[in-house]
């Protein structure tokens, strides 16, 4: 997996205020964790941050220079472990979290599912449902996929794929339990049509017709009259 490098500003604990100064000023509030270390508040470029995240996606290898004011810049391998976007406006990041890593010890990250293909089910008319989009599994960072190529394209009606079918490198260990469904297709969805009950039907026509009976002895009755 391809490596980025991005710069950080250690900073200090700041209220609401100042973080949503920070961010107005294009930094993203950071914090740095893991490996029995303190943990380290950070400040990094909205911009380039944004842009590691397109290049290499959350599962990215990241060599951090942190830089901290009269000392020397340091580096960390790093790894993103949340990311927190505005809910109305995606692209915009307001906070990241990242942990420190080990190129030797096997970390746990989720891998993206690439589905490739249209279902012959699909096409005859069954509706494709993705039931799940990524799966987890154990490795070296330096051995994490960018994604899983699933072909789904012999999928018919009725028809699954799971886990199992996922064809993996022999140094990554599976998470995801393998019965887990992954897609399927399912029969279409047939139009009902709602007819009235017999007995809806049938006291309704009773009604119809008592009303039209008094309207015809009403009527009756003015013309003797």
């Amino acid at each position: 997996m391809d490596r980025m490098v991005l710069e950080a500003q250690t900073r200090p604990a700041m209220t609401k205020g100042k973080r949503n100064q920070l961010r107005n000023d294009n930094k993203v509030p950071a914090v740095l964790y893991g490996r029995g270390e303190d943990n380290l508040p950070l400040a990094v470029d909205g911009r380039t941050l944004r842009q590691v995240l397109i290049t290499g996606g959350s599962n990215v290898l990241v060599d951090l220079a942190v830089k901290a004011k009269g000392k020397k810049t340091r580096q960390e391998t790093v790894m993103f472990k949340e990311i927190q976007r505005d809910i109305l406006y995606q692209e915009s990041i307001l906070h990241v979290d990242f942990i420190r890593i080990s190129m030797t010890d096997k970390i746990e990250v989720s891998v993206h599912l690439n589905f490739i293909g249209e279902p012959v089910g699909a096409v005859a008319g069954g509706v494709l449902s993705m039931v799940n989009r990524e799966v987890s599994v154990k490795c070296l960072p330096g051995d994490i996929p960018e994604q899983f190529d699933l072909d789904i394209s012999g999928l018919n009606i009725g028809d699954s794929i799971s886990v199992e079918s996922l064809v993996l490198e022999e140094d990554i260990e599976l998470i995801t339990p393998l019965d887990t469904t992954l897609a399927q297709v399912l029969a279409p969805i047939a139009e009902e049509v709602i007819e009235p009950a017999a007995e809806e039907l049938e006291e309704g026509e009773e009604a119809v017709s008592e009303e039209a009976t008094e309207e015809t002895q009403a009527t009756e009755k003015e013309t003797k009259e």
